[in-house]
C-alpha cells in the first residue's frame, strides 16, 4: 500500500506524457519531420512500418503504447528522470497543479493602495463633484 500514491502518480504520468507526445508529434508531422522527431526521442525503433504508410493516428496510437512502456520500464529500473529529461518531458514529474509567480509584497501593496485610493476618492466627493464627474460621462445608446 506505501506506493500505491506513486502508482497513481505514474499513471497520471504517462496520461499526461501521451497528450504531450500527440501534440508534439502532430505539430512535427505537418512541419514535415515527425520521423526526425520520433529518432530523437528514441521511439521511431518500432515505428518504422507505420512511419512509412503515413498515417498520423496510427503512429500516434503505437507511440503512445510505446512510450508508456518505456516510461514503465524506465521507473523499474530506477532512471525515470533520466528518461523524461531525453523525450524533453521532465516537466511531468512536478504536480499537476499550474505553476504561476506570485506577485512580491510591493507589487501587492501597490494594488492595494490604488484600490483604496480609489474607494476614499469616491467617499470623499461632494454630492456636487459627483454630479459633475458622472456628467460627463456620456452614455452610447
Amino acid at each position: 500500500m506505501k506506493h500505491a500514491g506513486f502508482d497513481e502518480r505514474l499513471d497520471s504520468i504517462m496520461v499526461r506524457g501521451a497528450i504531450r507526445l500527440q501534440e508534439r508529434m502532430r505539430l512535427a508531422y505537418f512541419r514535415g519531420n515527425l520521423a526526425s522527431y520520433l529518432e530523437r526521442i528514441g521511439l521511431a525503433e518500432g515505428l518504422e512500418p507505420l512511419l512509412q504508410r503515413g498515417s498520423l493516428l496510427d503512429v500516434q496510437d503505437e507511440a503512445v503504447v510505446l512510450l508508456a512502456s518505456k516510461i514503465r520500464q524506465a521507473r523499474k529500473s530506477g532512471c525515470l528522470k533520466e528518461f523524461l529529461k531525453q523525450v524533453n518531458m521532465l516537466e511531468l514529474l512536478y504536480k499537476d497543479q499550474q505553476r504561476h509567480v506570485k506577485p512580491t509584497g510591493q507589487e501587492q501593496a501597490r494594488h492595494k493602495h490604488v484600490q483604496v485610493e480609489g474607494e476614499n476618492r469616491d467617499s470623499a466627493e461632494s454630492a456636487k463633484e459627483r454630479a459633475l464627474r458622472l456628467g460627463r460621462l456620456t452614455l452610447i445608446k
